[in-house]
């Protein structure tokens, strides 16, 4: 059986489920709008360009349906829409309890480094299996209303993959920058501990006598790079709903940044591990009050997110 006519069975079939679904529910409608870059959604929360509010939607906010130009992307009209504000407050509330877990469990491994015969590879190794875990479930929660980024690095992958448009790029991030800062001061004032000593926190610590600006950036773009690679495959592309559907998906982004998160945790002298999320090392380096190459978190996940875009612009999702 052709591709087409598989997917034409399945929508036929996930339409009838739907019908069924709704005969015998009464109730009111879930609250749930389409967004082609929901992680772990593999874009089966889309608008079929028949559905009747297709254009009413697709018209305040391109990124509903599966596809649309760089021209809608960059439309401000969408910046009007208030279901958008309201999903970039999820994004930045979500971003902000995410990351004041992880900089309780990262300063509580940090300081055990040390501690331990295999120096670094323990607190390594428990940080990667807590990461699994803290995204999976946070993609899980955040995702049927935002997406579930909570991490500019995924919303600029997705934005230059033209799956999200500027107007959510930019409210998405500024949301997730804000609770990222009011995460991390959140941290200091729970564990009541002076700014200095959140200057070693896993992931964001670089030594720069140790590590050069050069060495920081090609991991840091790397290991993004590899997470951003796994993620696209297993939680946003259309292809995948035919292997394994979008409830494994979100395991499977969780198990990519725990693997991401070890392997750069135990690499290098100096280095604490690659960030992989700007606005976690923006808020915990702003309770520790110091940005010593904090610029290499930007500049190495932008280039992976605009690398992620590109590979995307070759092999092209869908036929045209």
């Amino acid at each position: 059986m052709a591709n087409d006519d598989i997917e034409l069975v399945r929508s036929r079939s996930l339409e009838g489920l739907r019908q069924r679904k709704n005969h015998h529910n009464h109730g009111p409608s879930v609250a749930s709008r389409p967004f082609a870059g929901r992680i772990g959604g593999n874009q089966e929360f889309t608008l079929n360009p028949s559905d009747a509010s297709f254009d009413s939607t697709v018209k305040r906010v391109p990124d509903a349906g599966t596809t649309f130009t760089w021209k809608q992307s960059f439309s401000v009209h969408a910046f009007t829409d208030l279901e958008l504000w309201k999903e970039s407050i999820c994004e930045g509330v979500g971003t902000c309890l995410q990351i004041y877990l992880s900089g309780l469990y990262a300063i509580g491994l940090g300081d055990s480094t040390t501690h331990t015969s295999l120096g670094p590879v323990t607190p390594a190794a428990f940080g990667a299996i807590a990461n699994t875990f803290l995204i999976t479930l946070f993609i899980y929660a955040g995702g049927p209303v935002s997406g579930g980024h909570f991490n500019p690095l995924i919303t600029m992958s997705t934005f230059f993959a033209r799956l999200s448009i500027f107007p959510r790029t930019v409210l998405y991030i500024l949301f997730q920058c804000a609770g990222a800062v009011v995460a991390g001061f959140l941290v200091r004032v729970s564990l009541g501990r002076p700014a200095a000593l959140f200057r070693g926190v896993p992931g964001c610590y670089i030594d720069p006598l140790i590590v050069s600006p050069g060495q920081a950036y090609t991991l840091e773009l790397m290991t993004s790079f590899v997470l951003l690679f796994i993620a696209f495959g297993v939680g946003l592309d259309p292809r995948q709903r035919m292997v394994f559907g979008p409830a494994l998906s979100p395991i499977l982004v969780g198990f990519a940044i725990g693997l991401c998160s070890f392997a750069s945790g135990v690499a290098r002298p100096g280095y604490s591990g690659a960030s992989m999320n700007p606005a976690r090392c923006l808020g915990l380096m702003a309770a520790a009050e110091n940005f010593t190459m904090h610029y290499v978190h930007w500049a190495g996940d932008i280039t992976a997110a605009m690398l992620i875009g590109l590979l995307y612009w070759a092999i092209p999702i869908y036929e045209h």
